[in-house]
């Protein structure tokens, strides 16, 4: 009869099977234990011929692996929902860290793109910075020579400027002394004769009135009065 009885029956269970697997697995488990029990608790009452109800025994040695299989599989349950719950909190875990490491990963993408353009901007800087400390050299260099340049022509006609006027001092002590012939013989005469030629300073009567005392004393003749000479001349300079 026992070996004919649903396992279910048997556990006081109900016919339906269980819906989870974890349940069908030990439901399984217990009937092929069940199973083996009975036949050998059988065998055995057979060969001792014990006075004793078997049955009863089987059913007592049944009811006994049914608490155990009962604690063993609360046992599992209860180890597979903390090893299912730690799963859980770990996969969150991983998950959080999955979008965390992405975040940083794009970030890092987009801090990369950044300092990219910061070297580019900074190598562009450079390269202007290059060409305007170059046209400013070239700046300076062109300001200097322009400078030396100016300096040799103002110390040229400084030096010039100095010698016409010294060439007019003398003619001037000379003409007031009368020495007039004798400064006629030196070379700062014809300096005066180039200078009252080309001064913008005197009129055609003027610039004509000098020269033509400064030929009539060199040949003798008529000059005008030489107060007159030394007017203009002073005037010139």
């Amino acid at each position: 009869v026992l070996l004919e009885a649903e396992p279910e029956s048997i556990f006081g269970g109900s016919a339906e099977p269980p819906d989870s697997l974890f349940h069908t697995f030990l439901s399984l488990v217990s009937m092929r234990v069940i199973t083996a029990t009975v036949f050998a608790a059988a065998a055995s009452s057979g060969a001792t011929n014990l006075t004793r109800n078997p049955i009863r025994r089987v059913v007592s040695m049944l009811q006994d692996m049914q608490k155990k299989i009962e604690a063993e599989a609360k046992a599992q349950e209860k180890a597979f929902h903390k090893f299912q719950c730690y799963c859980d909190t770990n996969t969150k875990e991983l998950t959080a860290a999955m979008v965390e490491g992405q975040a940083k990963l794009d970030q890092l993408g987009t801090d990369i793109e950044g300092s990219e353009a910061a070297r580019k901007q900074t190598l562009s800087d450079l390269a202007g910075a290059k060409e305007d400390r170059e046209e400013a050299n070239k700046a300076i260099e062109d300001s200097e020579e322009m400078r030396e340049k100016e300096n040799k022509d103002f110390t040229s006609e400084s030096g010039e400027l100095k010698s016409n006027i010294e060439a007019m001092g003398n003619a001037i002590v000379a003409i007031s002394k009368g020495m007039t012939g004798s400064f006629l013989q030196t070379p700062t005469a014809s300096v005066v004769n180039r200078l009252v030629a080309n001064s913008p300073d005197l009129t055609f009567a003027e610039r004509d009135q000098v020269q033509s005392y400064l030929q009539a004393q060199s040949t003798g003749g008529y000059a005008p009065a030489s107060g007159q000479i030394v007017g203009i001349l002073k005037q010139m300079k």
